[in-house]
């Protein structure tokens, strides 16, 4: 695949390639208690806290938890996605409710020769249930579709994880079908349900 260029990309990212750690970072506001902010060295140890609060919890359905061991490893992610959104390749984001970080949101990657996004998400365990989660993905679901100018915007989860199932489900995403054995988690494999929204899908 071929590099894109500043001119070739959307303004909301042309204007931060090669400079995106020079620029503050990038905030999506939901309300006056809601907010997703792109993740920042900063939040190394308040994210490790949360994410070792919850090892139960997000052990379930996250793969990557068990190699989440310290604030040094938080930041090796940090670091992480902040080398993808100066590719650029997408954004990480704290859900910060309340003025705390209470869960993580953000693009797998950008395909921008096919204009498609993956996005993916955690949230506490003592902040289920309020609607937080599928509202920081309809804010994620607009930004991509408005700003970057996406076409296709996708979400997989383990079949059996009806929490994480509901929020493409609320949000007006098609169930395309069932990949197989899609991801090893833990000691197991896990089938993924496939669902998809398009730009054609929103309403007029």
């Amino acid at each position: 695949m071929q590099p894109f260029t500043a001119s070739t990309l959307p303004p909301e990212l042309s204007s931060r390639l090669t400079v995106a750690e020079n620029l503050p970072p990038l905030i999506l506001r939901i309300d006056e208690r809601l907010q997703l902010r792109q993740l920042q060295r900063s939040d190394a140890d308040e994210l490790f806290r949360l994410v070792d609060a919850n090892r139960g919890h997000l052990r379930q359905w996250l793969p990557w938890v068990d190699g989440n061991r310290s604030t040094a490893d938080t930041l090796v992610f940090i670091e992480s996605t902040l080398r993808q959104a100066a590719e650029p390749a997408g954004f990480q984001f704290a859900i910060i409710f309340e003025a705390r970080i209470v869960g993580v949101v953000g693009h797998h990657r950008v395909d921008w020769k096919n204009r498609r996004t993956t996005i993916g998400y955690w949230l506490a365990a003592s902040c289920q249930g309020q609607g937080l989660m599928t509202a920081s993905c309809r804010a994620l679901i607009a930004h991509a579709f408005d700003a970057l100018r996406l076409n296709r915007v996708q979400i997989c989860c383990a079949t059996a994880n009806r929490r994480s199932r509901a929020i493409p489900e609320r949000l007006g995403f098609a169930c395309e079908g069932i990949q197989r054995e899609a991801e090893w988690l833990c000691d197991h494999f896990v089938d993924h349900a496939v669902y998809a929204r398009l730009a054609a899908d929103r309403p007029r």
